[in-house]
């Protein structure tokens, strides 16, 4: 621990006085979301924990989620902290931290909604929603049977299966129990594991210094609980 505080002396006076521009993508509780005109969530929290650590200051940019890697590119933003899994196609494009989080991902429909009670089922033939550009959205698209029914906005299709114009949704299981706690008629009838590597942080490529960076920040925060905390304060530790 010692030699990990040591090690950020120097990094904090290469970043002191720096504005990192944090891209994220609200609408994703419990990760990252608004509530009462404030930007929150667990990975809002863990950048700002990471930020104390480097002695940086963090300014958020908020934008839609298949928007980020291209803003990134761009350099409008230093990061993403937006729950984005690593992939072997988008670790092509930027650098990613070391995973912070593992999710698994939950199909969703109403509980009166007799036709699928399993991933098999769909082969019946299904409209399902997902966001826009997420490992969701390229899940359903490989479904036989499903028709996927993509927005950015995660309360479009949401509302959609509420009103039963499609027949359900895919989302992280932390994303999802917290709309199935709002909307208590809906109900997880299938459950996989969620492709790539886990979730963290994006960074321009060739960035590995900055990488590296939010690596051992993030080593220090798992050794001091500060992490269990947030993990525990966003009920992600179960």
């Amino acid at each position: 621990m010692k030699k990990l505080l040591l090690s950020f002396a120097l990094i904090s006076q290469i970043f002191a006085q720096d504005v990192l521009k944090v891209g994220t993508a609200p609408g994703y509780a419990p990760f990252e979301y608004y509530e009462n005109n404030e930007l929150i969530g667990f990975d809002i929290d863990l950048v700002n924990e990471i930020a104390k650590i480097l002695d940086i200051k963090i300014e958020y940019k908020t934008m839609e989620f298949d928007g980020l890697i291209n803003a990134l590119k761009a350099k409008k933003i230093d990061v993403i902290a937006a729950g984005m899994n690593e992939t072997e196609q988008r670790a092509k494009s930027v650098e990613f931290s070391k995973p912070y989080y593992s999710g698994m991902n939950y199909f969703v429909k109403l509980k009166d909604n007799d036709k699928f009670n399993n991933i098999e089922d769909l082969e019946k033939g299904a409209i399902l929603g997902a966001q826009i550009g997420t490992l969701q959205a390229e899940e359903l698209s490989n479904i036989k049977g499903v028709k996927p029914y993509l927005n950015s906005e995660l309360i479009v299709f949401v509302l959609a299966t509420i009103n039963k114009k499609i027949d359900g949704f895919l989302l992280e299981a932390a994303v999802a129990k917290g709309y199935m706690k709002s909307y208590p008629e809906l109900v997880v009838f299938a459950k996989k594991e969620i492709k790539g590597n886990g979730t963290s942080f994006a960074f321009n490529k060739g960035n590995t210094k900055l990488r590296d960076d939010f690596n051992k920040a993030l080593d220090i925060l798992k050794e001091n609980g500060t992490y269990l905390k947030l993990l525990q304060k966003y009920n992600l530790d179960n």
